[in-house]
């Protein structure tokens, strides 16, 4: 995905605007919701990426029995709940400007989603795992 500050601000402005006036920006404008939801997907990835490391000791910890099943999973939440807090405050300094020049990281693309799937098993763990 190539990233574009300024498109990405002018979707959310859009997006604002809609909701200001009482209108759903996905029915006003499908394709537009959608690339904005590209963006923000986009983002999101990013600061997950950011903390790769967070994820891999948890995992790590994990896989060595260090924690328990229900611990990971705890964890886990915990650590993705407080990124997508961080998510939205970074969003808006990412439209406010004071984030000036901003380019995703390349190697962050995807990462979002291996987050969301390992989410998900979180839920689906037994006592055989």
């Amino acid at each position: 995905m190539d990233y574009n500050q300024k498109r990405h601000k002018q979707l959310v402005i859009r997006s604002q605007d809609f909701k200001n006036l009482g209108k759903s920006f996905y029915q006003e404008s499908k394709d537009e919701y959608l690339e904005l939801s590209k963006y923000e997907g986009a983002i999101q990835s990013y600061l997950y990426w950011k903390n790769t490391t967070l994820f891999v000791l948890l995992v790590e910890k994990f896989v060595n029995r260090i924690i328990s099943d229900e611990e990971f999973s705890d964890s886990f939440r915990e650590l993705r709940q407080r990124l997508i807090y961080e998510c939205d405050s970074f969003l808006k300094e990412l439209v406010s400007e004071k984030l000036k020049d901003f380019q995703l990281d390349p190697r962050s693309y995807g990462f979002g989603s291996l987050i969301s799937f390992l989410r998900a098993e979180c839920d689906n763990f037994s006592e055989d795992y």
